[in-house]
């Protein structure tokens, strides 16, 4: 039996299947040429073909088209309005995993057209394309040869319920009819790896990726596996595999922490900058989350990084929002823990150039005065936090202890009382704040109702010489004594 040309099989995937082809593109010649291909070459009216200029509106087209089992294909430019559409990719991928994307652009070099098969995409079309190139990729996309397509997608199901063993069956069956077939050499790698055949599973990878050194889940899956054991090659698969597909920021972070771990700093700064360096020129929607997974990556190895790039993505924004506050917070808590309290207060200032009346940046701001012995000021803080939301210490044992703290660290016991009181309704089993509040009551039993109260400074005239010294503690050089909130 012959195969089935291009045109019967995208026939037939609009007439009997009912799917449509969403096209994402501000080229109004290609716009106008897929038109007619689909009208003149095919036979069909143009009402299967939906047009789109905006990316926002494509994707919620495409759910939507999901959601009603309505079958679909996309062409995507790869520049839309003189930027990568790498975010649009990324999204459909996340909300359509089984979309099927062909990708169109003027120019395709190696590094791209890996990066797009890792991001899911099914064919890069490289324009300007004849009208049969085009129908052929569009085909491509649509349907594999039928008895391979049915094997993987049956071994795919197994893998997905954990079914290895009939999975391993299910592989061999695939490369029988192409035994040089690197996804199924893959899947044969994940069956083994899933009945603790490792070695095996390593060698079927390697095998999947020599039959094609762009098909990238080989190389992925060894890493993983390598990284799972602690393995030093799982460094060395990383940057292989960064080699083919650099556009990756994702996977440059993962090289870093790598490199972080053999205590070699120098060399994870270098892919941490490369990282946000692509993703800035790729993914400039997503630097946000990047930087926070940078910062998750080495804040607690290197500290001087996670300033560097919060400082980065702060000061590479063009408008900052509420949004960003998540940023400056983590910025201000990083530094107060290097005892660096100056430089976070500025920061909490700049967050408050934002939002004014923020009770969470006000308090952190009070801790970062506090650790710098400016108690009064701090004092300030916590009363403005308390001014703008009364409750919200509520729920934090740490934050209500902390504000306790320094109302009785400056001898306010009738302030810091209900503070431990409110501690200890959350956690009756609290030393600290036991003790603290036999401490306060001892002592408000011992002042005069007038020093017990506290007033804003201006009314009651108070007299900061007078004002007991904190207790002095070891210098450390690194410490974090209080609780933070996050945003």
């Amino acid at each position: 039996m012959p195969p089935e040309s291009a045109d019967s099989i995208v026939r037939h995937f609009i007439e009997k299947n009912g799917g449509v082809i969403v096209y994402v593109s501000d080229d109004y010649g290609f716009t106008r040429a897929l038109r007619n291909m689909v009208s003149r070459v095919i036979g069909l009216r143009g009402d299967a073909l939906l047009p789109f200029t905006s990316l926002d509106a494509a994707v919620d087209k495409c759910v939507e088209l999901r959601e009603q089992d309505i079958p679909f294909v996309v062409f995507i430019e790869r520049m839309i309005e003189s930027r990568p559409s790498t975010d649009f990719i990324i999204r459909l991928s996340r909300e359509c995993p089984e979309a099927r994307m062909i990708v169109l652009t003027w120019e395709a070099t190696q590094e791209t057209v890996a990066y797009f098969f890792e991001l899911g995409v099914s064919r890069v079309l490289v324009k300007p394309a004849s009208a049969n190139k085009v129908i052929e990729e569009l085909a491509a996309a649509i349907s594999p040869p039928m008895e391979l397509r049915r094997q993987m997608e049956h071994c795919a199901n197994l893998l997905q319920a954990r079914n290895y063993t009939a999975a391993l069956t299910a592989s061999d069956r695939i490369l029988m009819i192409r035994p040089d077939s690197a996804r199924g050499l893959a899947m044969r790698g994940d069956a083994l790896m899933g009945v603790g055949r490792v070695d095996s599973a390593v060698q079927s990878y390697m095998a999947a990726h020599e039959a094609n050194p762009i098909f990238m889940a080989p190389l992925i899956r060894l890493a993983e596996a390598f990284r799972d054991m602690e393995d030093e090659r799982a460094l060395a698969y990383l940057k292989e595999l960064d080699a083919i597909s650099p556009l990756n920021p994702d996977r440059k972070i993962d090289i870093a922490e790598q490199h972080l771990r053999q205590g070699e700093h120098e060399q994870a700064e270098r892919y941490l900058d490369q990282s946000v360096r692509a993703a800035e020129r790729e993914t400039r929607s997503m630097v946000g989350d990047l930087t926070e997974r940078i910062v998750d990556a080495v804040s607690g190895v290197a500290p001087d990084l996670a300033v560097k790039y919060l400082n980065r993505v702060i000061d590479t924004k063009r408008v900052l929002g509420r949004d960003d506050l998540v940023h400056f917070n983590r910025l201000g808590i990083i530094l107060r823990g290097e005892g660096r309290w100056a430089e976070a207060v500025e920061v909490y200032k700049r967050a408050l150039n934002i939002t004014p009346e923020d009770a969470v940046i006000h308090y952190n701001m009070g801790l970062a005065h506090w650790e710098g012995n400016e108690r009064m000021t701090a004092l300030e803080c916590f009363e403005k936090a308390l001014k703008i939301d009364p409750n919200f210490y509520s729920g934090s044992v740490g934050a209500a202890l902390n504000i306790g703290s320094l109302y009785l660290d400056l001898r306010y016991t009738d302030d810091a009382i209900p503070f431990f009181e409110h501690v200890l309704t959350l956690d009756p089993e609290n030393d600290l704040a036991q003790t603290k509040l036999a401490q306060a009551r001892r002592l408000a039993k011992s002042q005069p109702e007038s020093a017990r109260r506290h007033h804003p400074p201006q009314e009651q005239g108070l007299n900061l010489d007078a004002l007991p010294d904190p207790p002095q503690k070891k210098k450390k050089k690194k410490r974090r004594p209080f609780t933070n909130l996050e945003l």
